[in-house]
């Protein structure tokens, strides 16, 4: 079978103890129907421990409260793993932050940002992302059920183009440019949707013609950045709570920087003090918006494909605009107060927005509808 790797996929290896960001840390960790039997079905005090440790009937996990793996040693190393190897832990700690997909044809491997180790790899290698193509007698199992093999090359059409746009952009190091080419993404994903949805349009051809009717932008705000308002209305949202001190220290620290600076300003002041902190970011380092649109296509790259299976074109494409303005936002606020960041405190940031902004519905939701009611 074809397996298709980001560029930097081999150069991934978990940093263990010395990851100053764990994942075992901050979530709560499920448990595969496998892993559930394997750990029910353990004797002695080790099984004790194991069945002490799972939270959850229908489908337990564990740190349910999402403050740390209770197999996490002091040390910041595996006490599973060390004791046990890595083949008896849980698949979904075998496998991240590795993501795969597999349609059928082939294999996608990329890797997940929300690992900060991968958030440093991306910015080493923001300016070749690519994949690597190798065959692979290994058998790979199906990641959904559709079987479209039309609807599937225009997709992976779409993406390749829908990327092209992005790198043209961002190559320019022009903030307006890339705000159109955001702009015109979001809005071609919604036409495409529509198209869909709506007219009944078939998947191949909507994707084909979508781009071509997704002149009219009028309808969204700025993305490149988000107006403060919007970003007020996400961060009102279960993005930020006072329980993130224990759980992810880091993006609370961010949160309250964000609040310290804008808390008491209107919106038409705080639009003025965005802008102002924006332009300065900016004119201080041009570079930054090379950086922000390889973001983006990062994004397009890691998530475009499921739409495959839930044909939320809207969803996956604004979806990144919030995480780089949530990241932007942060990274500008830090530097005003610091006066520089350097790459390991970036991909930190990178690393919390990741968690929170792709793996809480919440947000992702709330953010949609805002985004819904500007089209409306």
């Amino acid at each position: 079978m074809l397996v298709k790797k980001i560029s930097y996929y081999d150069e991934f290896q978990c940093l263990m103890g010395e990851c100053p960001q764990s994942c075992c840390k901050g979530w709560r960790i499920p448990l595969d129907d496998k892993a559930i039997r394997r750990f029910r079905n353990e004797k002695g005090l080790w099984g004790m421990r194991l069945r002490a440790a799972m939270h959850g009937k229908v489908q337990p996990s564990f740190s349910p409260y999402c403050f740390r793996c209770p197999f996490l040693r002091l040390d910041g190393k595996c006490g599973m793993q060390i004791k046990k190897g890595e083949d008896y832990l849980a698949e979904i700690c075998r496998t991240y932050p590795r993501i795969r997909f597999c349609p059928g044809p082939y294999t996608e491997l990329q890797l997940d940002l929300s690992c900060v180790h991968v958030a440093e790899l991306f910015l080493k290698h923001q300016e070749d992302q690519f994949f690597v193509e190798e065959e692979s007698e290994e058998e790979q199992e199906q990641t959904g059920d559709n079987d479209d093999a039309l609807y599937l090359e225009a997709l992976e059409e779409s993406r390749r183009q829908l990327t092209s746009v992005m790198t043209e952009a961002s190559a320019e190091g022009d903030g307006e440019v890339l705000n159109e080419a955001l702009k015109n993404i979001v809005a071609y994903a919604a036409t495409v949707q529509d198209k869909m949805m709506r007219e009944g349009i078939a998947e191949p051809e909507a994707l084909r013609t979508g781009f071509e009717l997704s002149e009219e932008t009028e309808w969204l705000p700025d993305c490149f950045p988000l107006p403060i308002a919007l970003i007020n209305q996400l961060m009102s949202t279960d993005f930020y709570q006072d329980g993130m001190q224990y759980v992810l220290p880091l993006l609370y620290k961010l949160c309250r920087m964000y609040y310290k600076h804008f808390d008491k300003l209107s919106y038409e002041d705080g639009e003025k003090e965005w802008q102002r902190l924006f332009q300065k970011h900016i004119a201080k380092d041009p570079g930054r918006v090379k950086m922000y649109g390889a973001y983006y296509n990062s994004h397009l790259l890691r998530t475009y494909m499921e739409c495959y299976e839930d044909y939320s074109f809207l969803k996956h494409t604004m979806d990144g605009v919030i995480g780089l303005n949530v990241i932007m936002l942060f990274e500008v606020l830090w530097r005003e107060k610091y006066g520089s960041l350097s790459d390991r405190d970036l991909a930190k940031i990178i690393s919390v927005c990741e968690r929170r902004v792709y793996h809480n519905e919440v947000v992702e939701k709330e953010m949609m509808k805002m985004i819904m009611k500007e089209k409306r």
